[in-house]
């Protein structure tokens, strides 16, 4: 006991102890800050996988729509969704930059990049499938043989709706999919460090300030009492004579 008494009466610990609190508290606000890093880069790979995905989505039904009803307007909406993904025309937020580009500025690993390029590079073989598909409706167009006409047509549907053609959307899913839990997998196990740093920090904190209330319930009982001298007064007989 006496050595607690020692370091309570210490006149430097509550100092001390202050510094403590002071530079764990920065600690805390550094791991919450770098733990909100992390969920926002995980929103970052969320939206590339989405953007990729939807591109894809895009390119394929307008490829179905324009085979299917011949209408040009459909190509033109397909050829728009080409250059708006290679940086010819700009994106619905008015950036105009190729999606690789954009990839590349992002926060993420190469192992984790080389996932999502490996998935765009499977969208443009896609997008050799659809290219030729419409060639198929050009030539069929101006044929006067119905015959020979329907089966230009066919081979276009063929082509849009085969089995290759739903193989490379698969593994274009696939490794959006894919990007997506490495880069979550990647940011968990950062998100987790940080927590449990924070929490260590916290708990730093609260011991601290205990600390200090037992201080300044030490220094508070330590304080001598001073008692007050009673003064008595003479008595003083009267006489009675």
């Amino acid at each position: 006991m006496k050595i607690i008494d020692k370091f309570l009466e210490h006149s430097k610990i509550p100092y001390i102890i202050s510094g403590i609190i002071f530079l764990c508290s920065l600690g805390l606000l550094t791991m919450f800050k770098n733990a909100e890093g992390q969920l926002v880069e995980l929103n970052q790979a969320v939206s590339f996988s989405h953007a990729l995905a939807k591109s894809s989505d895009d390119l394929t039904n307008y490829g179905r729509y324009f085979v299917a009803t011949k209408n040009e307007i459909w190509r033109t909406e397909y050829n728009n969704v080409l250059k708006i993904r290679n940086g010819v025309l700009p994106d619905e937020n008015g950036i105009k930059k190729s999606f690789k580009e954009r990839l590349k500025d992002g926060p993420f690993l190469q192992n984790e990049l080389d996932i999502l390029l490996k998935a765009e590079e499977q969208s443009n073989n896609l997008a050799k499938l659809e290219t030729e598909a419409f060639v198929w409706i050009d030539k069929g167009k101006p044929e006067m043989v119905d015959d020979i006409q329907t089966h230009h047509f066919m081979a276009a549907q063929l082509l849009m709706f085969g089995d290759e053609y739903k193989n490379f959307k698969k593994e274009i899913i696939l490794n959006t999919q894919k990007f997506y839990n490495a880069v979550d997998e990647r940011l968990n196990t950062k998100f987790k460090f940080y927590m449990t740093m924070a929490w260590s920090l916290i708990t730093i904190i609260n011991l601290s300030l205990l600390l200090l209330v037992m201080i300044i319930i030490h220094k508070h009982e330590e304080k001598p009492v001073i008692k007050r001298k009673i003064i008595k007064k003479p008595i003083i007989l009267k006489d009675e004579t």
